[in-house]
């Protein structure tokens, strides 16, 4: 209802300017997609969005839009709007936000809101919006529509700006802006006109020099390694992949590093998963360690690093803390690729270094090979080794988080094919991938899922999605009925495993895609897997391998002993 004194048209002109003028200004700031869910209230953003330059996708649910945003995010690197209504189906945005915050990821919110007058009256669908996502936002803001002729739209335009220049600026993350619009919602059609757009500059961070010099001082003709951990930004890969090179230093490379594989020089790359599982950082110990990135996804690896503190270790990181261990002696505020070019200038290690190193990982990678070719039936290991085999240059991998990325790290070898594998590794959740996944695909590239059973019921509902939209995508699921890591922790061996842990399902999730209109089988054989990753498809399908969380265990056992033996060889 219109405020007194306020004209139904005055009201109605007041939400279409500010959300046609707010949207064209996201359009004239870089922003290219947006998710939006359907509801009343979000109704003037809805509407602008359409009529924009801005592609809409429109999503049944909030939760799976707001991971589908996620995906295009970050695997785009620009910023992507999620427009809601108010109410839960604002909350229902905050999984997909705290990944954005801890992954670094540029996702806009816009979340309609009822007018403050509605409030503790016992009005329909209002709850307290303001401070929705906490500490997770690099920036919230809280506004009634504006009356246009007391603000007007260069302010609007001022505050999109800003908006994209919070969620790309140097800690790049999630943006919340709260809009509180009164009814009636619209009318009609209002022309923008002529914005005025702000400029911002791009953020960058130099090193210090006295820091850069004193560290490159410090590693010279040390035998060292690189530790490079999850990251969204791959820009800086080259420029690491040469600082190995220039250094003879082994880079220990995490999946979701980039550097994996990829068009940049690989010759100083290793894995990094078989090598410290395998104890051979006890045997070929650094002298100094350069890390890059988040946490590790080996955790042997991650709890290495916090046992030997006397061991020199240094961080390059532009924003942020990424030291969970606390256990870095120098922590560099720099842009990476600012930091590794002058750090590369170090006197090398000697040459006999990287040659061990790039050694152990043949071996290791060949040993875990031959364990996998030589188990009986399909294994979780050899899922993901036959996903390596299959996948073409230039596509994507998706890898749930729990056991599929920790495959991942153990069973990808380094390879010069261009293959970008990505994981919500962020605050490590096994929801909303297929969803994620989607938004990633959305663009064109060949994409490639690997999920367990639970990560792929958590977000059952992207099935509907995939269909209704037809993107291609290839979901490869291990269907192990249940939680298939927990075998490996100590509350295996309780009573109460199988109920509270193991929880098995009974499922069939080929049957289940097969529902929803997609095309769907279930095999026993990888190498079928590898063949179905290596053809082209033009809509979304599914592959259930079948397997067993106990023989998984056995399986991963037996390939660690076969990487021992191969290392020990070695010493």
């Amino acid at each position: 209802m219109a405020g007194r004194g306020t004209s139904v048209a005055a009201v109605t002109d007041r939400n279409t300017v500010f959300a046609r003028t707010l949207i064209a200004a996201f359009a004239a700031s870089g922003v290219e997609q947006a998710c939006v869910t359907p509801g009343s209230r979000n109704a003037p953003l809805s509407l602008a969005l359409a009529d924009s330059p801005i592609r809409d996708w429109s999503h049944h649910d909030e939760r799976s839009a707001a991971f589908f945003a996620l995906g295009m995010a970050k695997a785009t690197g620009r910023p992507v709007l999620v427009v809601t209504t108010s109410g839960t189906a604002a909350t229902e945005l905050h999984p997909a936000i705290a990944e954005a915050d801890a992954s670094q990821t540029p996702l806009i919110a816009l979340t309609a809101d009822r007018p403050t007058e509605l409030f503790d009256i016992g009005a329909s669908q209002t709850i307290d919006q303001r401070h929705l996502f906490g500490s997770a936002v690099r920036w919230e803001h809280d506004l009634d529509v504006p009356d246009p002729m007391d603000s007007g739209p260069d302010r609007t335009a001022s505050l999109a700006v800003r908006i994209v220049s919070e969620a790309t600026g140097i800690l790049p993350g999630p943006v919340h802006l709260n809009i509180r619009f009164r009814q009636p919602l619209i009318i009609g059609a209002h022309p923008t006109g002529d914005l005025k757009i702000p400029q911002a500059s791009q953020p960058s961070v130099a090193p210090d020099a006295e820091s850069l010099s004193r560290l490159t001082s410090q590693i010279g003709a040390r035998r060292g390694i690189i530790v490079a951990g999850p990251q969204t930004d791959r820009s800086h890969c080259r420029a690491v992949a040469e600082m190995g090179i220039a250094l003879g230093w082994p880079i220990l490379s995490d999946p979701i590093s980039g550097l994996r594989s990829g068009t940049h020089p690989t010759a100083a790359v290793v894995g990094s998963d078989l090598l410290a599982s395998a104890d051979w950082l006890e045997t070929a110990t650094p002298e100094f360690v350069v890390r890059i990135g988040a946490r590790p996804t080996s955790n042997t690896l991650t709890t290495w690093l916090a046992r030997h503190p006397d061991i020199p270790q240094a961080i390059i990181a532009p924003s942020g803390w990424p030291d969970p261990m606390a256990s870095a002696g120098l922590m560099l505020r720099s842009s990476v690729t600012a930091a590794v070019g002058p750090l590369g200038s170090a006197q090398p290690a000697p040459t006999e270094w990287l040659q061990r190193w790039k050694g152990a990982d043949v071996a290791a990678s060949d040993a875990a090979r031959a364990a996998i070719d030589a188990a009986a039936g399909p294994s979780e290991p050899g899922v993901a080794a036959a996903i390596h085999d299959g996948l073409p240059s230039g596509s994507m991998l998706w890898a749930a988080s729990s056991m599929p990325i920790r495959d991942v790290d153990s069973f990808f070898p380094v390879s010069d094919r261009p293959v970008t594998i990505h994981a919500n590794r962020g605050v490590n959740g096994i929801d909303g991938l297929i969803s994620t996944a989607l938004g990633a695909a959305s663009g064109g590239t060949p994409t490639t899922v690997l999920s367990g059973d639970l990560s792929m019921l958590h977000d059952i509902g992207a099935l509907a999605t995939a269909a209704r939209l037809a993107i291609p995508l290839t979901i490869i699921v291990v269907n192990n009925d249940g939680g298939g890591i927990f075998h490996f922790l100590p509350q295996a061996d309780h009573q109460h495993f199988e109920r509270h842990f193991g929880t098995p399902h009974g499922l069939s999730l080929s049957r289940i895609a097969t529902s929803f209109g997609i095309d769907a089988v279930t095999v026993d054989d990888t190498e079928i897997v590898a063949e179905i990753v290596a053809k082209p498809t033009d809509g979304p399908r599914l592959v259930e391998v079948p397997t067993d969380r106990s023989a998984n265990v056995k399986i991963h056992r037996e390939i660690a002993e076969a990487v021992r033996a191969a290392l020990a060889s070695l010493r």
